[in-house]
C-alpha cells in the first residue's frame, strides 16, 4: 500500500500544479503576480515570469502566491487525506 500512498500525493501534487498554472494564465499580466505576491509579504525580488510557461507553475514565487492552504479554503478534495481517513494507521 505504500505506493498507493505515493501515488495520491504525485497526484495531489500535479493537480496543485496544474490549478496554479491556470491561474497564472488567468492573470495574463505579470504585475497580478506581482500584487499578489506583495498582498503576501514577499520578501525579495519579485520575479519576471512568462505566465504561460508549465515550468513557471512549479516556482517558488507560484507557490508563495497561491498556497496549499488556497486550494483547502476553496474545499479541493486531497486524495492524500482521504487515503489517510481510510488507513489511520499507515498514515
Amino acid at each position: 500500500m505504500g505506493y498507493s500512498k505515493k501515488l495520491f500525493q504525485n497526484l495531489d501534487s500535479w493537480i496543485r500544479r496544474r490549478l496554479r498554472m491556470i491561474q497564472l494564465r488567468s492573470w495574463r499580466k505579470i504585475r497580478k503576480l506581482h500584487r499578489e505576491l506583495r498582498r503576501r509579504n514577499w520578501e525579495g525580488e519579485l520575479p519576471q515570469l512568462v505566465m504561460t510557461r508549465w515550468k513557471n507553475s512549479m516556482t517558488l514565487h507560484a507557490h508563495f502566491a497561491i498556497p496549499n492552504e488556497r486550494f483547502r479554503e476553496i474545499k479541493l478534495v486531497f486524495l492524500l487525506d482521504i487515503y489517510n481517513e481510510l488507513h489511520p494507521q499507515r498514515g
